[in-house]
């Protein structure tokens, strides 16, 4: 008797693992697919985390509320994009590392944060080179720019869905007006946790300060630091403006943001899903790019009617700042070598060439 019950409750627990095996893979979950390039729309819906660090009414969120209505009436709701702006899963750095990790889906990060999960993105911070953005969206668009994208999967480890807008960097400050290199001196610069964004900084006689970016604004209220290296847009949009006095309107840096997607996320969506995720991530880039451009000029007059004080430095104080930083680019070379600076710097000269 004892021997028959074992058998029984040994087949009645195969039947209970075989039901919960056909249960898992004949239902469709959320966040399942396999990627095989199905195309099919078996019901599944698919949420994408989409996470930055911007604030809900910078370019980055209106962008991101464009975008996702519009994938998401594309894909007849089989896409949604779970919006998380404002540093809500953590700062830049902690954003991609959650999209390297799978534990993010899509982040937008700037180019200096990206640097340190991808050595090839330190060519992007060749200081005093794209003083255009307009340059900028041809470089990134063009050749070079999706051969550097391809490099950051490779590094980093995530698909590479497209380069963005992060404005061009420059500097603004609570003391003083900067003219030339010798007004930074002294001076407590943030910057991120960058090697070359430091060097640069330093090299004009400032000391480069790290601080996270949701951090910035009180370490500029408080003093921890006495200035800032951001585009126009973010200065206004995070509110930085109504701490610091004095900005000086030369771009040390165009700053391309990456859009890139947690690699696990992308192969579990059908290939048709696929396609469309990269179609809208591109239309996201362009609505960006569009809103920052809008945006410059607007903040640009709301912060002078506001009280700061923009210094457009001469041809003459502008090379100061280009010689001082000069050594930069020998230690860019020595991160990534020099066919991809060559690359970058014949990019650079074909598309002001036209």
């Amino acid at each position: 008797m004892d021997l028959h019950m074992k058998k029984t409750s040994r087949i009645l627990a195969l039947l209970l693992s075989l039901v919960a095996v056909f249960s898992l893979f004949g239902c469709g979950s959320k966040d399942s697919g396999d990627g095989s390039g199905d195309s099919s729309d078996d019901g599944t819906v698919y949420t994408i985390s989409w996470a930055h660090s911007s604030s809900t009414n910078d370019r980055l969120a209106l962008a991101t509320e464009k975008m996702a209505a519009e994938l998401e009436e594309a894909s007849g709701g089989r896409l949604k994009i779970e919006h998380y702006p404002a540093s809500q899963l953590g700062a830049e750095r902690e954003i991609l590392e959650g999209v390297a990790l799978g534990t993010i889906d899509v982040g937008i990060i700037s180019s200096g944060v990206v640097a340190g999960f991808s050595n090839s993105v330190y060519v992007t911070n060749m200081p005093y080179l794209i003083d255009e953005r307009e340059i900028g969206w041809e470089v990134y668009d063009g050749e070079f720019g999706q051969m550097l994208g391809q490099k950051t999967e490779e590094e980093g480890g995530w698909k590479f869905l497209g380069w963005c807008d992060n404005s061009l960097r420059m500097f603004s400050n609570t003391k003083r007006e900067i003219q030339t290199p010798a007004d930074m001196v002294g001076l407590k610069i943030r910057t991120q946790e960058n090697d070359i964004h430091m060097a640069i900084v330093n090299s004009l006689g400032a000391s480069a300060t790290p601080v996270a970016f949701s951090e910035l604004y009180t370490a500029l209220q408080q003093g921890t630091v006495d200035g800032q290296e951001n585009g126009i847009a973010l200065t206004y949009s995070m509110g930085f403006n109504e701490v610091v006095k004095y900005l000086t309107y030369l771009p040390h840096i165009y700053d391309p943001y990456i859009v890139c997607m947690s690699t696990a996320k992308w192969n579990s969506l059908p290939s048709d899903l696929q396609e469309l995720m990269q179609e809208y991530a591109t239309k996201y880039c362009q609505y960006e790019r569009e809103f920052n451009l809008q945006n410059d000029d607007e903040y640009l007059q709301k912060m002078v009617d506001a009280g700061l004080q923009v210094y457009y430095p001469t041809d003459e104080q502008a090379q100061l700042f280009v010689d001082a930083t000069s050594g930069v680019e020998d230690l860019i070379r020595a991160k990534v070598g020099d066919e991809l600076v060559d690359a970058y710097k014949e990019a650079v000269a074909a598309a002001k060439a036209e």
